[in-house]
């Protein structure tokens, strides 16, 4: 029996048993329906490379780890799969680089081969904390940012609206204003 489409209807009553196995399927039906009848996890031919898996895959390497990742999608989708991979949970920016110390945009047309991913270190600055009442330098408190998202967050937990350089009258409004070891205090 066909469908209108000329697909042929599934019939729930006809056993799938097939010398005692219940998922066997006989080689005359797969190739009659055009499924290749070799084992889909191995390449067809003559059997000298076995792949796992179809389309273009590049091997990224995270320091003890390495994990093969499928490029076929988009960038954001391949980003998310490296960051899946990795067990990457925070917005770091990251990058990767092949074996010529070449940084390549991370998309589709990437040549296939293997990469090192490269986490960014972040912002890391001291913030001088102070005895409301005396305005007395109580501790201070190293803080990495990683995002300007983070930087206005860490501002808007504390209600501040910037931080200035400990030793001068600069505020710093954004995070590209910041430098690297510098000490800095909260702003209201």
């Amino acid at each position: 029996m066909q469908l209108a489409s000329g697909r042929p209807t599934l019939n729930l009553e006809r056993s799938l048993d097939h010398d005692g196995h219940p998922l066997a399927i006989a080689a005359a039906e797969v190739a009659a329906s055009g499924v290749p009848p070799w084992n889909w996890r191995e390449t067809p031919g003559n059997g000298g490379e076995t792949q796992s898996c179809c389309g273009r895959v590049i091997s990224v390497k995270w320091g003890d780890y390495t994990r093969r990742i499928g490029i076929d999608g988009t960038p954001e989708a391949i980003k998310e799969a490296i960051r899946a991979a990795f067990r990457l949970r925070t917005k770091r920016a990251f990058w990767l680089e092949d074996e010529e110390q070449i940084i390549r945009s991370i998309d589709r047309d990437m040549p296939i081969g293997n990469y090192t991913l490269h986490l960014d270190e972040g912002m890391a600055i001291k913030v001088c904390l102070y005895d409301e009442s005396d305005r007395i330098p109580v501790h201070t408190e190293e803080k990495i940012f990683y995002t300007e998202d983070d930087y206005r967050d860490f501002l808007a937990r504390r209600a501040w609206t910037c931080l200035r350089d400990l030793d001068g009258y600069r505020n710093i409004d954004n995070m590209d204003d910041l430098r690297p070891g510098a000490i800095y205090r909260g702003v209201s």
